[in-house]
């Protein structure tokens, strides 16, 4: 039986660009074609948190991405002969969907902190793009119900697409819950009818009191995060730099302003584990730059290490060329914090960038933790 299978592959993205996901530097997943075998009907399965073996682990838990309430946790029920895999960067649960007639599609859960209609136009070009349609003036949409709640639905692809899509968005406290189901129009259209129940299953929970905050923010500490986990405070904010209120799938972001239009921009985000591990993320940041691909060798010979708050910290830096054409250099600092990961990137101007370096790392290196005794 086939199924296309594509990841959302949107974790350590930089901003989202205008609220549009332009995904800048991002790899995209083109869509694969994949054999997998018939699996027998199971009965529904219930996600809940006294099960573990039921219940996902949400890797943004917790998280306050959107600067305001942390993202609470989402559960459900899975239709008979639906299989749950292990999550992506991005998701809190993906699953092998597939009906009685041996019909299978992939299903996915993604939150991302709302970004009102723009992010929903591009989101939706984008989805067009993976299926081979041109780019819509306006996003198509139903209601569809999803737990207790109205939701939007969406339906695309043709007869000349390489497949189908249907995806249910649900707005809830400051984010946008992504319920996406993709496959041949055959298996999208003969699950369907089980996806739609399985919406209705959605259930959320507020977020645990485990909260974690970001150490950079101008109001320092979250008072109601536990001390043996959360960081609390940065000695303080270099001067030059500005910081951006809000910005949407960082915990912050800083712009250095030069002269006339040259700037560079210090972004800071974190997830769960180790985010993808540290090849996959210098590619990504090479990526951004124009450049090739590095091997493991090559991140072992020109990777330096630092140490910070958290023990050490691996430390790269490339030159290339922005997404304008533009000279753009590059410093990028992945650290491991318990079981998350931080990522810290100077880009922009390279004058600037050259400039900013040794304040930079001093910046990450001030951060303190609870359980840090610095």
């Amino acid at each position: 039986m086939r199924r296309f299978l594509r990841g959302w592959n949107l974790a350590g993205c930089g901003a989202l660009g205008a609220l549009g996901l332009a995904l800048a530097g991002c790899n995209r997943d083109q869509v694969k074609v994949q054999e997998v075998p018939k699996e027998a009907d199971s009965p529904p399965q219930v996600a809940d948190a006294g099960a573990a073996p039921a219940m996902p682990v949400n890797p943004h838990a917790g998280m306050d991405m959107s600067g305001g309430a942390a993202q609470p946790q989402v559960k459900w029920t899975l239709p008979p002969g639906w299989q749950q895999k292990a999550s992506g960067q991005m998701e809190v649960g993906s699953f092998a969907a597939n009906d009685k007639d041996g019909h299978n599609a992939q299903v996915s859960i993604v939150p991302l902190p709302s970004g009102g209609p723009e992010m929903e136009l591009a989101i939706y070009n984008m989805w067009r793009t993976e299926l081979q349609l041109p780019a819509a003036q306006k996003a198509e949409s139903e209601p569809v119900t999803v737990g207790s709640a109205q939701g939007k639905l969406y339906q695309l692809g043709d007869d000349k697409s390489p497949g189908r899509m249907v995806v249910a968005v649900l707005e809830k406290d400051g984010f946008s819950w992504y319920f996406k189901m993709a496959g041949e129009s055959s298996a999208v259209d003969g699950v369907k009818p089980a996806f739609l129940d399985f919406l209705k299953s959605i259930s959320f929970e507020a977020a645990p009191a485990t909260a974690m905050v970001n150490p950079h923010a101008s109001m320092g500490a979250d008072p109601m995060a536990p001390a043996e986990a959360a960081p609390v405070s940065v000695s303080g904010l270099p001067a030059g730099w500005q910081e951006i209120p809000n910005p949407p799938m960082l915990l912050a972001k800083y712009v250095i302003q030069g002269a006339d239009t040259a700037k560079a921009e210090v972004n800071i985000s974190r997830l769960a584990g180790t985010g993808g591990g540290l090849l996959k993320n210098v590619n990504r940041w090479r990526g951004q730059l124009g450049l090739s691909e590095f091997s493991d060798d090559d991140v072992s010979k020109q990777a330096q290490t630092i140490d910070w708050v958290g023990g050490k910290a691996t430390v790269v830096d490339f030159t290339g060329t922005d997404k304008t054409g533009k000279s753009s250099r590059l410093i990028g600092i992945i650290a491991p914090q318990m079981d998350q990961t931080w990522f810290y990137k100077l880009m922009g101007d390279p004058q600037i960038v050259e400039q900013q370096k040794d304040t930079f790392r001093k910046f990450i290196q001030t951060s303190k933790f609870a359980n840090n005794a610095l």
